[in-house]
């Protein structure tokens, strides 16, 4: 130390590297302040992390805790049991600040606070500046890249859906930014959860209902540096591990928000200005990315619903002649795979639409339709082929449990209350199929269909 001491003091032409500054102060970390403003510093350079966050943290002259800053020299310690924040996102367990002048203040971190003196710490901290005047257009050139390279990375990557955008984004903010957790949230979308270290199990419910009323909060964005000071919400809280937050606004396609944490399964940390500034940028960057996949999500809804609307029939919500021809040539019958095809008619439908009006002759084919779509299995296909003619085509269903439904189907129309009318009643035709030909198996459950309707009256 005494060597370190000659050496730290101001000797003509004899200086200390940051390096061996932080070797003498037995210190991990060391900062260099210096003022940028009344009540304000910059972090300009230092080693460790020191080195890492020059020109990226920036603050207020009273988390350094040393009152109103006179000309001379003077050192606060702090020693805890466990890491606790000292300044801006920077946690330490032993620290001291050292005021060298009355715009000059050097943090040690992370130090062996026996091991040297107040005056060897004033020192060394009046070494450490010598070195460190401002940030190296080196350290400032990578950080721009730092922030071009994620915001490339995001936008650059493939995503088709709003929900593959929010994960895309949840996933490159979580990292860029160093963070434990990070969920993504929008209306009308799945929550995008990004935990880096598979350490946090949350109630996707709770914190779903979390960052709807978080959503409501204005203004963003908020970043707290230390969540016990300004805590949020279970699951999201200190307790539940949260040491650090950071909440930004989603504007577009409409307003949601982006969750990123430090918590308590890595080292205590908070968000430097370049942390918050990419932060930032990912959003913006994000929001065009989300609006046009909406569009396309309401594309692909409105193709959807066409889709299923050209294959519906609207009077009984079944399948219709186009979607039951589709089914017959996707399903394919064999000896260990039998196909039933069952064909109904309605019986006397034009003598019902002629006595009691086609109101009723419609709510007696939604009544058959219902109690067919009741009777068979998940996965049958029910349909109605035109005017009062239904299908089912039953894959893997043999004669024996073809014929049971088929009396469930007469027991189900002849007991439903929905229809009060006496004359209601279904004709059957019916064929099991193993050859493969569903087409030659329709034609003949359609000649039984033609026989069963000419055995009954009013048909």
């Amino acid at each position: 130390m005494d060597q370190l001491r000659s050496r730290a003091e101001p000797t003509p032409g004899v200086r200390l590297s940051p390096g061996e500054v932080a070797a003498a102060a037995g210190a991990d970390d060391v900062f260099v302040f210096r003022r940028v403003g009344e009540r304000r510093f910059a972090h300009v350079g230092g080693v460790g992390r020191g080195a890492g966050w020059a020109g990226i943290v920036e603050i207020p002259d009273v988390e350094l805790e040393l009152g109103t800053l006179a000309g001379e020299a003077r050192v606060r310690r702090r020693v805890a049991p466990v890491a606790e924040r000292l300044f801006g996102p920077y946690y330490s367990r032993a620290a001291a600040v050292v005021a060298v002048d009355h715009d000059l203040v050097v943090v040690f971190g992370n130090f062996d606070a026996p091991r040297v003196t107040d005056e060897e710490l004033i020192m060394l901290a009046r070494a450490a500046a010598a070195e460190l005047t401002e940030v190296s257009p080196a350290k400032r050139l990578a950080d721009e890249l730092e922030v071009l390279t994620a915001v490339r990375a995001l936008t650059q990557s493939p995503a088709d859906s709003v929900e593959q955008v929010l994960a895309r984004l949840v996933d490159t903010a979580t990292g860029a930014l160093s963070c434990d957790l990070g969920v993504a949230y929008l209306p009308g979308s799945r929550l995008a959860i990004c935990d880096i270290l598979g350490s946090s199990e949350l109630d996707v419910g709770h914190a779903h209902a979390t960052l709807v009323r978080l959503c409501e909060r204005t203004p963003f964005p908020k970043c707290v540096q230390q969540s016990t000071i300004d805590d949020l919400p279970p699951p999201f809280s200190s307790a539940d591990g949260v040491v650090a937050y950071y909440l930004l606004e989603i504007r577009q396609p409409r307003r949601g928000l982006l969750l990123l944490a430090h918590t308590v399964a890595s080292p205590p940390r908070g968000f430097t200005s370049l942390c918050q500034s990419l932060g930032s940028q990912l959003v913006q960057a994000a929001e065009p990315l989300l609006h046009a996949a909406a569009v396309r999500d309401r594309m692909r809804e409105d193709l959807d619903a066409a889709w299923a609307a050209a294959r519906t029939d609207q009077l009984t919500g079944l399948a219709n002649r186009l979607a039951w021809q589709e089914a017959l040539r996707k399903t394919t019958s064999s000896p260990a795979n039998p196909v039933a095809l069952v064909l109904i008619d309605c019986r006397g439908l034009k003598a019902i639409n002629d006595t009691h009006g086609h109101h009723v002759g419609d709510l007696a084919l939604r009544t058959i339709a219902a109690s067919l779509q009741a009777a068979v299995r998940g996965g049958d296909v029910v349909a109605r082929l035109g005017g009062d003619e239904f299908g089912l085509l039953l894959p893997g269903c043999g004669q024996l449990e073809t014929d049971r439904l088929i009396t469930r189907i007469h027991t189900a129309i002849a007991s439903a209350a929905a229809v009060r009318i006496t004359d209601l009643g279904v004709a059957v035709g019916a064929v099991v199929d193993t050859d493969g030909d569903l087409e030659s198996a329709q034609q003949r459950a359609d000649t039984h269909l033609i026989a069963a309707k000419h055995s009954q009256p009013h048909t």
